[in-house]
């Protein structure tokens, strides 16, 4: 049996040396990385071990003893760095450095230790149980306070990056990531299996782990080929998605992103921190069936079920960029709804918000407004000199609306004129009309010089329907113009 595992020792020293020379010619990324350091680590500690196994005195056998455990540091935390790497799980460039700074501390002292008593408490040592085999039973001796350390240490990384597994395995809908992320949780369970039957004693002195760190290796290979050949065809999905003219969003089913495309981070930023509430936003455009409005411009948002034959994975969304189409639609609209030359609302969308103002129950004012003695302006100077009085009736109406937003201002019909207040009074309507009335008739226009405009103000009652309200502003303006002009008559 000795001479198997000591033959086993050479062979795995030499394999390891052969995987890093055929391997890392091609290194380009962390999982490379990480798998150089891991194998760096195994072969030292190989070495070690065969010392160990190899030796025929006590001293070489305690140097190969503190060369094993150089190597042993770091397999563990190499391992760790690998398999957080691969299933995307979070840990910080911070933790790292301090985890290679606490596996460094360790290993100086313990190479600068010459019994090594902080792995073995004194009284019997390694020495008193070694033998002319090199194999000695480790676990009859009592350990030190920094070998629990190391061992917790450890422990606790495996359970973290095989749980960060588990759980990617879980969540995850694609099948090749599936059988990828089964082999890195097989290295984990690999390793604390290994770690298990070392500490039970049933291989005699003889230390299990060093099987367990070269099946990982295996393993972590072939997890690095699998990785590299998905990495490529990711790269060809993301090529093709991030030149897509819509940004994608992927969720799982507890509404956690787990893929986004580069259109959708132009327009959604906070992305690329993974910030859910771009998704809240996403479903309550879908559910209510609205254009989201971001800096000038606008998007519509479709849902779909991330599903296989048998199972959904979670939400896909959509965002497509509508600006064109919504600027477009929003300006025949616009037209529908607008008189062309004054830009105040038409008609028939005057008397719309008219209705909609009755049907509120907040009451309602109206204001209506015509140019005296018009007829003469566009016969004396012509309609285009008409139309710029018109519009100055337009533009004062306009001015009130900016300053109160719930105003509506529309043309009525040639030169007469419709303000439109819902949820005021008589006494706001007449104020309103004033000003108007006043604007206009500091206004000088060329060639037709300072003209003037009679109002009629009226207030809407609950016997009233939309004609006979309307009527009545009529003949509070008739009132006006019959009794001089320039006046506001209220009815």
């Amino acid at each position: 049996m000795y001479n198997t595992l000591l033959w086993f020792q050479g062979l795995s020293i030499a394999a390891v040396f052969l995987t890093m020379v055929v391997f890392f010619p091609t290194w380009k990324n962390r999982i490379h990385a990480y798998l150089f350091i891991y194998s760096l680590a195994v072969a030292v500690n190989n070495i070690g071990y065969f010392i160990v196994m190899s030796s025929g005195n006590p001293i070489t056998t305690l140097w190969g003893t503190k060369i094993e455990y150089m190597g042993k540091l770091f397999i563990s935390a190499a391992l760790l760095f690998f398999m957080t790497e691969y299933t995307g799980a979070r840990i910080s460039e911070y933790t790292k450095r301090t985890v290679i700074v606490i596996h460094a501390l360790i290993g100086v002292l313990v190479f600068t230790c010459e019994h090594h008593s902080m792995y073995y408490e004194n009284g019997p040592t390694y020495m008193d149980f070694w033998t002319t085999e090199g194999l000695f039973p480790h676990v009859k001796l009592q350990h030190g306070i920094f070998y629990y350390i190391y061992v917790m240490m450890v422990a606790g990384y495996l359970l973290f990056a095989t749980f960060s597994a588990i759980r990617q395995l879980v969540h995850e809908r694609r099948h090749k990531r599936k059988i990828q992320t089964a082999i890195i949780i097989s290295c984990g369970l690999v390793m604390l299996a290994g770690i298990l039957v070392y500490s039970t004693g049933v291989m005699g002195g003889y230390d299990a782990t060093v099987i367990s760190y070269l099946i990982c290796l295996v393993l972590m290979i072939i997890a690095t080929i699998k990785y590299d050949l998905i990495a490529a065809l990711d790269a060809v999905k993301n090529y093709i998605a991030d030149n897509m003219t819509e940004g994608i969003v992927a969720i799982d089913t507890e509404g956690a992103i787990i893929y986004n495309n580069a259109i959708a981070e132009r327009i959604y930023p906070s992305l690329r921190e993974k910030d859910e509430t771009v998704i809240t936003q996403l479903i309550d455009a879908f559910e209510k069936d609205e254009v989201i409005s971001i800096k000038k411009s606008y998007f519509k948002v479709e849902q779909s079920d991330l599903t296989n034959e048998r199972k959904t994975f979670g939400k896909l969304y959509v965002i497509d960029d509508v600006t064109v189409e919504y600027n477009h639609n929003k300006e025949l609209k616009l037209r529908s709804i607008t008189d062309g030359m004054t830009g105040l609302f038409n008609r028939t969308e005057t008397m719309r918000r008219i209705e909609e103002a009755m049907a509120s129950g907040n009451g309602v004012s109206l204001v209506m407004i015509d140019i005296d003695n018009f007829k003469s302006v566009n016969d004396s100077y012509g309609h285009d000199v008409g139309d710029t009085v018109i519009k100055g009736v337009a533009k004062i109406m306009l001015d009130l609306t900016y300053i109160d937003p719930k105003l509506s201002a529309g043309r009525w019909g040639g030169e007469e004129f419709m303000l439109v207040m819902p949820a005021s009074n008589v006494d706001e309507a007449f104020d309103a009309a004033e000003k108007i009335r006043l604007a206009f008739a500091e206004t000088e226009f060329q060639y037709a010089g300072f003209r003037t405009v009679s109002l009629g103000v009226t207030s809407y009652t609950e016997e009233d329907d939309a004609d006979g309200f309307c009527k009545r502003a009529d003949e509070a303006l008739y009132t006006s113009k019959q009794e001089g002009k320039n006046r506001t008559t209220v009815k």
